[in-house]
């Protein structure tokens, strides 16, 4: 529910609205926000720091002649100088490929705000990040350990001149701990953590010690990598979640516009493997990245991007959609909100068990500087394990991956049948990656 606040700041919006009508602007979108927060912060063993922070600001976006110009503040006293400065800007801004914007339309409630999140403390994520530090320092003291904790809260309100009139509220919390192991040239990083809206059992700095403990286990024996050439890689949810990044950016709708998204041709085509689906699901209760309406005011719905293997839809947003003369699909930024992968049928422990050889991925370097929009990567091997006879044998150092992700997509993709609860992910096996590394 809209506080007192929220409803001050939607009538100050509404006003702006009609103040860039008369100073002629064809439209608007306005929108204001303010957050609280508390964190804390260990370094190197230690509590560095622990705080609260309050933020407020607000945004217009004018479109004035087919062209649009954003601005920003905090000064809530300069919201009327600030609409006549955009509307001023729109006459040298970016082309706009819509007129107007849409109407409000029904959508789809999605609780995002939870009292069991705001009542928890500072205190409490203190001694939760303290406690993953100290279980930490029982394994290795000589590691530098770090742990993070935070809750957040926030209400917004967003106005357009469509008519879209929308407040929310949500709740946040995280919770992280990660280690640096250094022995004369090699280092070795592990991390982990977790966050979601509510306070729930994903909320466990047990979880968090247990996922960094595996690491440092497996990585106290060195291990060679497979022979240079093709190996298959095993993928955890949260190491196949990041990789899977640049394929879901194939289906940005502007890019498709423009020509430079690999997929642009396919849509319809069976381009990937048969038993690959992929979901957008932003109705997901409590999930942080859920979404009922998009930055314009146009409702969001569960969707299929890809669906056994075939390309079913490309992600616009208002603007994108009128550059490639589509509807809009209510995609912020052209991107998902929730992707999901659907699982397939064997528990991952027995996907890990039926590898004769292979590489198990946990965290690259560099992966990003490749020519990734177009799937390209080539990245160092980071955190990765060794596989022989379905075991984890030791860590591999010194290695090289290489391929191309919409490529090894096509292949035979191997999902487990179990997934991250807070991803909804499953883990993956990809054959054919080629590796290099130093003998």
């Amino acid at each position: 529910m809209a506080t007192a606040h929220i409803e001050q700041m939607k009538d100050r919006l509404l006003q702006g609205l009609d103040l860039a009508r008369r100073l002629g602007a064809d439209g608007g979108v306005m929108g204001y926000s303010r957050g609280e927060s508390l964190n804390c912060k260990y370094e190197s063993g230690r509590l560095k720091g622990a705080g609260s922070r309050e933020t407020a600001g607000y945004s217009i976006t004018i479109l004035r002649n087919g062209r649009l110009a954003t601005v920003s503040g905090n000064r809530i006293e300069d919201i009327e100088l600030m609409v006549e400065r955009a509307v001023s800007l729109a006459a040298v801004g970016s082309v706009a490929h819509f007129t107007a914007y849409p109407e409000a339309a029904p959508y789809t409630k999605v609780p995002r705000a939870s009292d069991s999140t705001r009542a928890m403390s500072r205190e409490l994520f203190v001694e939760a990040a303290g406690r993953i530090v100290e279980a930490m320092k029982a394994i290795d003291p000589g590691m530098d350990i770090g742990a993070r904790g935070a809750r957040n809260q926030s209400e917004d309100v967003m106005v357009t001149s469509g008519g879209v009139v929308h407040a929310d509220e949500d709740t946040s919390w995280f919770l992280s701990g990660s280690v640096q192991r250094t022995e004369g040239t090699d280092m070795l990083f592990s991390h982990a953590g977790r966050g979601w809206c509510e306070r729930n059992e994903f909320f466990d700095p047990d979880y968090l010690i247990g996922q960094i403990r595996q690491d440092l286990d497996w990585a106290a024996v060195k291990a060679d990598a497979p022979a240079n050439g093709k190996t298959q890689i095993f993928l955890p949810p949260d190491t196949f979640e990041w990789m899977l990044g640049p394929v879901l950016g194939g289906f940005n709708g502007r890019a498709v516009a423009k020509g430079t998204s690999p997929l642009r041709d396919h849509l319809g085509e069976r381009y990937f493997a048969e038993n690959l689906t992929i979901e957008d699901r932003p109705h997901r209760p409590f999930y942080p990245y859920a979404a009922e309406i998009d930055s314009v005011g146009i409702p969001t719905r569960p969707c299929k991007l890809i669906e056994n293997g075939a390309i079913r839809m490309f992600l616009y947003d208002l603007d994108s959609a009128g550059l490639a003369g589509t509807a809009p699909t209510g995609h912020s930024c052209c991107s998902p909100y929730h992707p999901v992968v659907l699982p397939g049928t064997t528990p991952s422990a027995d996907l890990l068990a039926g590898i004769a050889d292979g590489l198990y991925i946990k965290g690259l370097l560099g992966f990003g500087q490749s020519n990734i929009e177009n799937g390209d990567f080539s990245a160092n091997v980071a955190l990765g394990y060794r596989i022989r006879n379905g075991q984890i044998v030791g860590r591999v150092k010194n290695t090289m991956i290489a391929g191309n992700l919409f490529d090894l997509l096509k292949r035979d993709v191997v999902l487990s049948a179990d997934v991250d609860p807070v991803s909804q992910m499953p883990s993956v096996i990809l054959h054919g990656v080629n590796v290099s590394a130093a003998r």
